[in-house]
């Protein structure tokens, strides 16, 4: 439950957001491969997680090869997904990546099914920059255009949930 953003920092000093996982996603399992992690791992939100150590993984891989298999096809799928979602929001103008963001932030119905998918989280509008290489100027002028043209309404003053008015207008933004 919640969500996490994976972090990387660069060369020149900038962050990067990588991933971002929410609830169901599998995270850490590098580990089984390397003693480092790539990225920092940084909740955005109040989350509850299961941890399985790496001996239970590899005691899994011996003696339920079957389940392991799962395992490792949950954390493909997750990484295909995340490398997906990433590269479908680093395409097209400052308002088409937006738009994109909100619309990828909506709830997963089949994890939550009583989700509210008009309703969505995001974080703050440097962390929506880092991961869209935008700057902090333009996520905010973007985001209160969207708010002005009724596309989406902020459901809290902190500017972290909005209620997506006009899921098509943002389709095609």
């Amino acid at each position: 439950v919640g969500m996490v953003k994976l972090v990387r920092n660069m060369p020149d000093g900038r962050q990067r957001i990588v991933r971002v996982l929410r609830s169901g996603d599998v995270i850490g399992l590098e580990a089984l491969l390397s003693n480092t992690y790539e990225s920092e791992a940084v909740a955005l939100t109040q989350v509850r997680v299961c941890r399985l150590p790496v001996e239970v993984i590899e005691r899994l891989n011996r003696e339920t090869p079957r389940l392991h298999m799962g395992l490792m096809g949950k954390w493909h799928r997750s990484l295909k997904e995340a490398d997906d979602w990433l590269a479908d929001l680093n395409f097209g103008n400052s308002r088409q990546r937006l738009a994109g963001l909100l619309l990828k932030m909506r709830p997963n119905l089949v994890n939550d099914p009583t989700a509210d998918d008009t309703v969505v989280t995001v974080f703050s509008r440097e962390d929506m920059g880092a991961m869209l290489d935008l700057k902090l100027e333009t996520v905010s002028r973007t985001l209160n255009a969207f708010v002005r043209e009724r596309l989406i309404a902020p459901v809290d003053k902190q500017g972290r949930h909005y209620r997506l008015l006009d899921i098509a207008r943002l389709q095609s933004p």
